[in-house]
């Protein structure tokens, strides 16, 4: 942000961000929305934006900044962190994005020792505090063209970025208005520094006021990264102005007009910061001449001054920022720590008999403590009902784990088989003496096994149904696969679970996602610690959660041997806004994506968690669904479990 000489110390992104929009940044973006509005804050989306900005931010700056939102105190850059608006959303994502690398650039090329020391000196020599603040605003104004030109050659992928940010502070048409018309022609300093900060406007007329266009070419915006530091910058800044108070009447040489600190800035909630992005500015050949003769209403007057306001709050302070509120600010921090994404699924949904097709948001995100206290996750709580029971069941999970890991252990060791009295091979030399009698197969082979590394997605059904013991069988085999296979070198286990949201947790029901355990950044302490926690809630989305991690899916297990192991109850079922998701249309759709998992080289194997009241229908669905090998079993069946997983592993 513009912070830098406060003394308190329809997207350009789509292509960025997998939407995959190739529509122009000069397109209306906005008009063909028509999404209904939520109430509240979208965290999930807040806390995905800012995601993505802190990921642009330290890709163009090659340094770790922290990027957060404002809750409270400053709305600034402090010269060591970025600060966003509360109101981040699709609609000014690119502003946003340029101002944060605008901010930034700040804190990576701007010496705000420098600055210390030069406004230090201008007060030793007695400079009037009203100069000082002039010299001030036009250094800030000169010092963000600098380091935004550093940004814009340095990192021309994220041009857009600025264009939307300029478009946002300096490109609107109430400044292009006051430019074409006289109303700045009145010599004062404040209007030199009205028509200065907008230099890069294709409207400016540098003929307006005496001394203008020398200024302008001061300045010399076509050669900004002449100046190669902070320093340099300050010393043209007091230049420039040393050479408007020679401009101005005696009578106004004491005028500071726009100079003065902005305290009283409007609460504009946007998050633009940069004022200018560094592009080099046409000559005055291309420059409007004012329309004398266009006469301003009162309105359009007070339009004007709030837009070049909002422009000198920019240039001193930096806009002022929405503040999220401090519960909310806690819900982004707990996402983030959770590594909370946002999926669309339904695209090759068919919902038939006239139901409702859609894309729908699918939410995932890790399990964490700070989530769970933040009741971000629908299938978790901290609620002590049940927790000695469910802790049993857990250690129960980890006891049998213990007995299913001997089981499989033969995936870890290498075996042999040696063939005898072959034709070919090694001699054996037990068979040597053979030879006089007629018999020249005296050769051996041996054959070696040995298996590929493994990776096992269990993923479970905890919708509703799945409440008491349905879920605790669930829990107690999922546990017991992944203590089997922290036994066994070389397979990896991750444990999801899917359900549904809340409405009031995220503005409607989404299907929800929970990475509850992945045993490449986890330990067995995690389940432990944190499974008691979990619970049965929802409906039941299926092949939507699978779709919308079908690409994690597929990388994870590339190089390895690959298996999803699911635990259902029963059919697909799901409806919100965007979509019902019922009936064949959801199995169909369910079918697919398991038989794209296949494709992939993926083996499936799903658990049917019977309650023993499920007709021959829902068996034969769950079939259709997951394929032949589905299997009926009571997963706390120890052998059992072993015996399919085994006839899977082991089957290369």
């Amino acid at each position: 942000m513009n912070r830098f000489f406060n003394d308190k110390g329809s997207r350009y992104s789509s292509f960025w961000m997998n939407d995959y929009d190739t529509s122009s940044i000069f397109d209306d973006l906005d008009s063909s929305e028509d999404k209904p509005k939520r109430k509240g804050k979208d965290i999930v989306q807040l806390a995905a934006h800012r995601r993505a900005i802190a990921n642009f931010v330290r890709i163009c700056t090659a340094q770790s900044i922290p990027v957060q939102f404002t809750s409270g105190g400053d709305s600034y850059t402090d010269g060591q962190k970025v600060v966003l608006s509360g109101n981040l959303s699709d609609k000014n994502f690119d502003s946003a994005v340029g101002l944060a690398l605008h901010e930034a650039s700040h804190i990576v090329k701007t010496d705000f020792d420098s600055l210390k020391n030069f406004l230090h000196d201008l007060r030793s020599l007695d400079v009037p505090n009203e100069h000082i603040m002039n010299i001030k605003s036009i250094a800030n104004y000169i010092e963000d063209r600098r380091i935004d030109h550093y940004m814009y050659k340095s990192a021309p992928g994220y041009m857009g970025y600025y264009d939307a940010m300029y478009d946002k502070y300096f490109h609107s048409k109430h400044i292009d208005k006051a430019l074409k018309s006289n109303h700045w022609d009145e010599m004062s300093y404040e209007n030199y520094m009205n028509h200065i900060i907008n230099f890069t406007n294709i409207n400016r007329n540098l003929d307006c006021l005496p001394g203008l266009r020398e200024i302008y070419n001061m300045i010399d915006m076509r050669n900004i990264s002449r100046l190669s530091n902070t320093q340099e910058v300050l010393e043209l800044a007091k230049e420039v102005h040393e050479f408007i108070m020679n401009q101005l009447p005696t009578q106004d040489a004491s005028q500071d007009g726009e100079g003065e600190d902005s305290e009283g800035q409007d609460g504009d909630d946007s998050q633009g910061s940069g004022d200018g992005d560094g592009t080099e500015v046409d000559s005055g050949d291309k420059q409007m001449k004012a329309d004398e003769s266009a006469e301003l209403s009162d309105r359009q007057k007070k339009m004007i001054e709030n837009a070049v306001e909002k422009q000198k709050d920019f240039i001193n302070d930096g806009p002022r920022k929405t503040k999220l509120s401090k519960r909310d600010a806690k819900a982004v921090n707990a996402l983030d720590k959770a590594d909370a994404q946002i999926h669309e699924a339904g695209d090759k949904y068919d919902a038939q008999y006239y139901r409702k097709n859609g894309i729908t948001r699918v939410i995932e995100m890790d399990l964490s403590k700070s989530a769970v206290d933040n009741n971000l996750i629908p299938c978790a709580s901290t609620y002590p009902y049940n927790s000695e029971r469910k802790q049993e069941v857990i250690n129960k999970g980890l006891s049998m784990g213990t007995i299913l890991g001997r089981k499989l252990k033969i995936r870890n060791e290498e075996t042999s088989l040696k063939s005898t009295r072959r034709d070919t091979g090694r001699i054996d030399r037990r068979l040597i003496a053979e030879l006089g009698f007629g018999n020249d197969r005296v050769f051996s082979n041996t054959f070696k096994t040995e298996y590929s590394d493994a990776f096992i997605h269990i993923s479970i059904d905890v919708s509703g149904s799945m409440s008491g013991d349905k879920f605790d069988q669930a829990m107690v085999s999922a546990v017991a696969v992944a203590k089997a296979c922290s036994m066994i070198e070389g397979i990896d286990v991750k444990i999801t679970l899917r359900t549904t949201t809340n409405d009031h947790q995220y503005g409607q029901c989404l299907p929800f996602i929970l990475n509850a355990y992945d045993s490449r950044k986890d330990s067995i302490q995690k389940i432990k610690s944190m499974f008691w926690m979990l619970q049965s809630s929802g409906t039941t989305p299926e092949g939507l959660c699978f779709e919308a991690v079908m690409k994690s899916i597929v990388n994870d297990s590339k190089g390895k041997d690959a298996y999803f192991v699911n635990y259902s109850d029963g059919m697909p079922m799901f409806n919100n806004n965007d979509i019902e998701y019922y009936y064949d249309g959801a199995l169909n759709h369910t079918k697919s994506q398991v038989d794209t998992m296949k494709r992939n080289g993926i083996k499936i194997l799903s658990y049917f968690i019977s309650g023993g009241y499920e007709s021959e229908r829902e068996q034969k669905d769950f079939k259709r669904m997951y394929g032949s090998d589905a299997q009926y079993i009571n997963v706390q069946n120890v052998s059992a479990i072993a015996r399919t997983i085994n006839k899977k592993m082991l089957a290369n």
